[in-house]
């Protein structure tokens, strides 16, 4: 009997074991890369760049797919999947391991799938390209490395925001001027309803304490149970305009809403705030409510439109509730 000479293969490994092991890697690769960031001392700045928000997410899910795809026979759904997959993980795993803000995966959750698919689809089309083995593992470590180390030497840009809203209400610019310079007890159904504060879970204010009056005085805030912050009085004119700035002496924002946002800190700088009180007719007048702050990160844009929403939906909020007190006064008087 002839003995068969012919080599013999190594079984190849299955697809499934293959992606499984890939989502490992890229969970491994993120949670190696958050705890050396944050363990830096400019970990809020690292967390808020474009590197981290825009770079990582594409290469771990150009990493899952080149692996996890190693015949290139999945369908488009695959490619679609994978980011959505891996930031449900991250989310998931920053949440119950890491204890994570919601705000902060929230941010960082839509530009993430949105990069992951780019990732994913960029190495699908790499390889049909007949892009070699080498260069493809090469390019999906070395690129990020590179755009990390570059965006380090870039400047962050400082923008200074103005966000602005506005409420009519049917009273007297002196029947509202009370509501807006103090609310001593707020109920936590004054208000309306917004998504920061009913889905995303934001403390809602519950006081407004002035002490003293005129410039110079100091108004405190109160937000739920543990938040508190100080507002210098800047501008008096009562029934037309008043203005502050803030002053955080203590950590209780950042501690009961996300530790990676503090809003006096490196990228964040929530600086100064006034209302505005307009007569339109003789029962009917508007008021304004302006807050400035400092943005100063690589994706100033991306940030700007979170701050439409917490700081906006934050902003209606406080307007609804003046609004509903000094109507109620307009009706007694």
């Amino acid at each position: 009997m002839q003995q068969d000479t012919r080599p013999t293969r190594t079984p190849r490994r299955r697809p499934t074991g293959r992606l499984l092991s890939a989502f490992a890697l890229a969970l491994a690769i993120a949670l190696s890369t958050y705890l050396l960031l944050n363990f830096s001392s400019s970990a809020s700045a690292w967390l808020a760049s474009f590197w981290f928000l825009a770079m990582l997410p594409a290469m771990l899910c150009a990493l899952i797919c080149y692996f996890g795809d190693p015949d290139q026979k999945r369908g488009d759904a695959f490619y679609w999947l994978v980011p959505v997959v891996l930031i449900g993980l991250v989310d998931v795993g920053s949440a119950l391991v890491l204890h994570e803000g919601v705000i902060c995966l929230l941010m960082i959750s839509p530009i993430w799938i949105a990069f992951g698919w780019i990732g994913a689809f960029l190495m699908r089309g790499q390889r049909r390209r007949g892009t070699g083995r080498n260069t493809l593992q090469s390019s999906l470590l070395i690129i990020p490395l590179i755009a990390g180390l570059a965006e380090a030497q870039i400047p962050r840009p400082s923008e200074q925001v103005e966000l602005t809203r506005s409420i009519l209400i049917q009273a007297t610019p002196d029947e509202i001027w009370p509501y807006a310079v103090s609310n001593p007890s707020i109920s936590p159904r004054e208000g309306r309803w917004t998504i920061t504060h009913n889905i995303i879970g934001l403390a809602r204010p519950r006081a407004t304490v002035m002490a003293g009056a005129g410039v110079g005085a100091v108004r405190t805030a109160y937000w739920g149970d543990n938040i508190n912050f100080e507002e210098r009085i800047t501008q008096w004119a009562p029934g037309r305009r008043l203005g502050w700035r803030f002053r955080f002496s203590n950590s209780s924002l950042q501690d009961y809403t996300d530790k990676h946002i503090s809003p006096d800190g490196e990228f964040l700088k929530v600086e100064s705030g006034d209302y505005t009180i307009r007569r339109i007719s003789a029962d009917t007048s508007e008021l304004t409510l302006r807050t400035r702050y400092f943005a100063r990160t690589h994706v100033n844009l991306y940030a700007r439109l979170w701050g439409e929403l917490l700081l906006g939906d934050t902003e209606d909020n406080i307007l609804t509730i003046i609004k509903n007190r000094s109507e109620a006064a307009h009706r007694r008087g």
